[in-house]
C-alpha cells in the first residue's frame, strides 16, 4: 500500500484533509468555536474519518472549556485561576500541534475528553 492509498483511505480527498487541518490550526486560538461552526455546518459532508476529527477535537474543546469554567469558581481561589488559565491554553496548543501534525502525516489521534458529542 502507497502513501496515496493511506491518505485516501483516512480522508475523502485533499480539500477535506486541509479543511480538518485549517480547523484544527483555528482551534488553538479561537478555543471550541472553529470546530463548532464546522460541525454544525459542514458534519454531513464530511467523511467518516474527518467527522471523527472534529468530533474529537470538538470534544476536546468543550472538555478544556469546562475545566475552565471550574478554574474560574471563586470558591476554587484565584491563584488557580492566574496558574489554571495559561496551563490549560499551552495544553490546548500543545494538542492542537499533535493533531495538526497527525493529520498532514494521515494518521489518527485521540485527543483526552470527556464525550459531549456523541456518533
Amino acid at each position: 500500500m502507497t502513501n496515496k492509498e493511506t491518505k485516501s483511505d483516512l480522508f475523502k480527498d485533499e480539500s477535506e484533509k486541509t479543511l480538518v487541518l485549517l480547523i484544527v490550526i483555528l482551534s488553538m486560538i479561537t478555543g471550541f468555536l472553529a470546530s463548532l461552526v464546522v460541525w454544525a455546518l459542514k458534519k454531513d459532508e464530511l467523511g467518516e474519518n474527518a467527522r471523527s476529527f472534529v468530533r474529537n477535537l470538538l470534544n476536546f474543546e468543550l472538555t478544556l472549556l469546562c475545566v475552565c469554567v471550574l478554574f474560574i469558581i471563586p470558591f476554587i481561589g484565584p491563584l488557580l485561576a492566574y496558574l489554571g488559565a495559561p496551563v490549560l491554553w499551552v495544553v490546548n496548543v500543545v494538542y492542537c500541534i499533535m493533531a495538526a501534525a497527525a493529520i498532514s502525516n494521515s494518521k489518527t489521534l485521540s485527543l483526552p475528553s470527556y464525550e459531549f458529542i456523541k456518533k
